[in-house]
């Protein structure tokens, strides 16, 4: 969960679409009342980690019912595969209310468009959308009736301009995604039919959605791209993508390291040895909890998708030159930070004489050596004359 750290409030994704107020925060994490839920599953749909998920229906057997849908389509011979998506109740009337308009003289469904029904609509993500076009799909319609809060369709378009921009990125031509709020069977039936097929892959995906997210993404990107004419190396991506890299001031930036500290995902990774900020962009969430942390404001973040090996790799953002203890030699910290220290302590009472001030340029263990040893300093005394 990618909520918060230190007092830090990274992603509130969940929420702010719970519509029935079941989700608050519980420190860094946040916790569900079941009293309140009401199982939609909006809050797994935008979760950008997978921290929150559906525990029934699960993922998987969700893929295996899509799988086996798109591919019985295709072994029969269909082509150009839409999947319509709907509840068990408003949903379901409309679909079939559509469909039936073909025995009273309308055209009815459109012989391409599969209907689909789940317990809500809210509850498909990004995920399962990029998984029905790898599975074949040339559009996902997902069918949200007026009863629905308005978040939960925002929410889910939100999703869908994430995915149509990966595949846009790609060089997959139409539009694969919309959310349709018709008012009646007869308004359906007209924007069903209004709907031009847009480019699928070329051959269908094998894997399984898998229970964990961020897996089955990474199964799927790489199935896309496989299947794409030319992909380039990386793919822009809208504002609040669960997708992208971070830049860092490197003028301002002290290494500090209270980013990784910050970073839920481990995408912000120390160095052993040299005094460095590392970064591994397939782990990156895009919570913003590394740019609200940082004490120096250097770390921006951009939304993006990077192909290929390189987004499993760690990259360098920053590295110094380290500072070695005056005393010991022992490197303890960068020359920068030592250099801001000195500037902004230099001055106060306290570091007045040379030795305090050349005790900030020491380790610690060396720093508490030179205290003890250097007994011409004052010290401060309890009441009854002894150090505290």
């Amino acid at each position: 969960c990618a909520h918060g750290r230190s007092g830090k409030t990274g992603c509130t994704r969940c929420l702010d679409v719970c519509s029935t107020g079941a989700i608050r925060a519980d420190g860094d994490h946040v916790k569900v009342d079941p009293h309140l839920c009401a199982g939609c599953g909006g809050c797994a749909m935008v979760c950008p980690s997978g921290a929150m998920t559906y525990a029934y229906p699960r993922a998987p057997d969700f893929g295996r019912r899509l799988k086996t849908l798109l591919g019985t389509y295709r072994d029969a011979g269909g082509k150009d595969a839409c999947i319509l998506i709907h509840d068990l109740e408003q949903g379901r009337a409309l679909a079939y209310g559509a469909g039936r308009r073909a025995i009273r003289g309308g055209r009815g469904l459109p012989a391409r468009v599969l209907p689909l029904a789940v317990y809500h609509p809210a509850a498909i993500g990004i995920d399962a959308l990029l998984g029905a076009v790898c599975y074949g799909a040339t559009g996902v319609v997902v069918l949200m009736d007026e009863s629905k809060p308005d978040a939960y369709a925002a929410a889910l378009e939100e999703q869908m301009r994430f995915a149509q921009a990966i595949l846009a990125g790609l060089g997959y031509a139409g539009t694969h995604f919309c959310v349709l709020r018709p008012a009646d069977a007869a308004a359906l039936e007209s924007a069903l039919w209004a709907l031009a097929p847009a480019q699928g892959v070329t051959q269908a995906a094998t894997f399984n959605l898998a229970a964990e997210k961020r897996t089955t993404l990474d199964f799927a990107i790489e199935h896309l791209a496989k299947n794409a004419d030319a992909p380039p190396e990386q793919v822009a991506l809208p504002a609040g993508a669960p997708f992208g890299a971070l830049t860092v001031n490197k003028d301002t930036c002290t290494l500090c390291k209270a980013c990784i500290g910050a970073c839920p995902e481990a995408a912000l990774l120390d160095a052993p040895e040299t005094p460095s900020l590392r970064f591994i962009e397939r782990n990156c969430v895009q919570c913003g909890l590394c740019e609200r942390t940082c004490p120096e404001d250097a770390i921006r973040l951009v939304p993006r998708l990077l192909l290929g090996a390189a987004a499993k790799n760690p990259v360098v953002l920053n590295e110094a030159e380290p500072f070695n203890c005056v005393r010991c030699g022992k490197p303890f910290g960068t020359r920068r930070m030592v250099d801001n220290m000195l500037g902004k302590l230099g001055a106060h009472s306290m570091f007045a004489g040379e030795g305090a001030l050349k005790r900030l340029q020491m380790c610690g263990d060396c720093r508490v050596v030179d205290m003890m040893q250097n007994t011409k300093e004052a010290s401060i005394f309890d009441v009854a004359g002894r150090k505290p």
